[in-house]
């Protein structure tokens, strides 16, 4: 669950309590938001365990520095929460608006690389 009780986060009702039912988006359960920026988020049963699918824009609906992206991930998921944007094979695109998708792994997952040699599992 995100750990947005201590920051400026809101929280406000979900396409999927307002009953909309649009594909990933409806099932929305979850939607936090601030004076920039508005997160969906819904969970996702893997064989990985629980992932939470989390899409984020800001109210001008522009870019998003990755600085930005980071800040927003640990305020409402955790400083050490692993989250990864995937840039999927042109055949599986879904480019409507401008909305940026991340997804939380489970707490006690590690990836199997990284950055440095010492942080692969």
């Amino acid at each position: 669950m995100p750990k947005a009780e201590n920051k400026p986060w809101k929280t406000a009702k979900s396409p999927k309590e307002l009953g909309i039912k649009n594909g990933w988006f409806g099932e929305m359960d979850r939607v936090y938001h601030n004076t920039k920026y508005t997160v969906m988020v819904r969970d996702v049963q893997t064989e990985w365990g629980i992932v939470q699918h989390a899409c984020m824009r800001n109210a001008p609906n522009t870019d998003i520095p990755w600085r930005e992206k980071q800040r927003i991930k640990n305020e409402l998921f955790g400083e050490e929460a692993i989250a990864i944007e995937v840039f999927p094979k042109v055949s599986e695109l879904v480019d409507e608006a401008n909305m940026y998708h991340f997804w939380v792994l489970p707490e006690d997952m590690v990836l199997p690389f990284g950055l440095n040699e010492e942080e692969t599992a």
